[in-house]
């Protein structure tokens, strides 16, 4: 169940990651590998970890979900202590067993990939995010960090230019279960750094809601699900898109947790792009002609040429005295060109 059955003693924070084997989660383990040496990892996956990681902990979590409770009475009696043997062996890590998993390794921040999840069943791994959140209470966690993005304020009409943490969310049939995972706040949490007497008060939980997120080799699932239908959809007239690069994203979590923030924020690269501009982009990597002719026209990417959806990350960069290293149209381009431009 781990490769690691010591609690981190000798670290000074441990983080762990929900949802660690989806593509971003990968990533961002790497990230805090390298940037944060006084801490000690915990990953929590469905599946195998893509790359090693130094300084973990890593355990799987029961992919099957059992709709009813198995007593020792449905059980013959000459099958009970097979039975007990079967299940000591081959027990995995279940819901159940998280708040005992995230106080034995003493995880004081615990990141939950959100709508980042890329494995077979996302809306079960969302739906599943208020039992972690209520796990990691129990468990004493001091900071829940989760990753939902924009298209819980859906590609609408009437929403206004740019949208801000305070826009109400109102998100396209598809999409509700995305803003039904995220974690409940407080009214009057309006989001902050934590000082002096707040660093004993009880968890605080913070809500990422990003753009569209690239890499070079990776799109996050929204992009995946946006990007061809708006700028397939209109490739006469232009409109502006927004996009975050992975590399920013890994950057802004760390530093939630480096300056303990609470509440919600908009995470986007500065400026905007032309969606004619990347149209030429992607043709250049190998778009099909047709790509997206096949999408349903009531499909949010569509709409989004229709109605752009423009974040402000303002209050973040402010909160967190944080600094984009990558613009909106360099993120894109290092996606569709597949050259790694990370800044130095």
């Amino acid at each position: 169940m781990s490769t690691d059955t010591g609690t981190p003693r000798d670290f000074s924070h441990a983080i762990g990651v929900v949802g660690a084997a989806s593509s971003f989660g990968a990533q961002m383990l790497l990230y805090l590998e390298r940037e944060r040496p006084d801490c000690w990892l915990v990953a929590i996956a469905e599946r195998p970890l893509r790359w090693p990681v130094e300084r973990i902990s890593t355990y799987r979590l029961a992919q099957n979900r059992v709709g009813g409770i198995l007593t020792m009475s449905d059980i013959p009696d000459f099958m009970q202590q097979k039975a007990w043997d079967m299940f000591l062996e081959g027990h995995e890590l279940t819901i159940a067993d998280i708040p005992d998993v995230l106080q034995l390794e003493g995880v004081d921040s615990l990141i939950h990939v959100g709508s980042y999840y890329d494995g077979p069943n996302p809306e079960q791994f969302c739906a599943d995010a208020q039992l972690w959140l209520r796990a990691a209470r129990i468990a004493g966690v001091r900071q829940f960090i989760y990753l939902s993005d924009v298209r819980v304020y859906g590609a609408n009409a009437d929403n206004p230019i740019p949208v801000t943490e305070r826009t109400a969310t109102n998100p396209n049939r598809q999409h509700r279960y995305l803003a039904e995972a995220e974690p409940a706040l407080p009214q009057a949490e309006d989001g902050g750094a934590l000082t002096g007497g707040d660093a004993d008060e009880e968890m605080k939980v913070v809500i990422l809601r990003a753009a569209m997120s690239v890499s070079p080799d990776h799109a996050s699932p929204a992009t995946d699900e946006l990007l061809l239908p708006a700028i397939t959809a209109n490739r006469k007239r232009s409109f502006p898109l927004q996009f975050v690069h992975h590399h920013d994203l890994a950057r802004a979590i760390e530093q939630v947790i480096r300056k303990r923030l609470h509440g919600v924020f908009n995470v986007a690269g500065d400026g905007v792009v032309d969606s004619l501009n990347i149209l030429d982009w992607c043709r250049s990597s190998g778009l099909p002609r047709h790509a997206g002719s096949s999408l349903s026209l009531n499909s949010t990417g569509r709409q989004l040429s229709k109605h752009p959806l423009i974040v402000s990350s303002a209050k973040f960069k402010q909160t967190a005295d944080f600094r984009f290293k990558y613009s909106s149209a360099r993120a894109i381009r290092a996606y569709c060109h597949s050259v790694l431009l990370e800044p130095a």
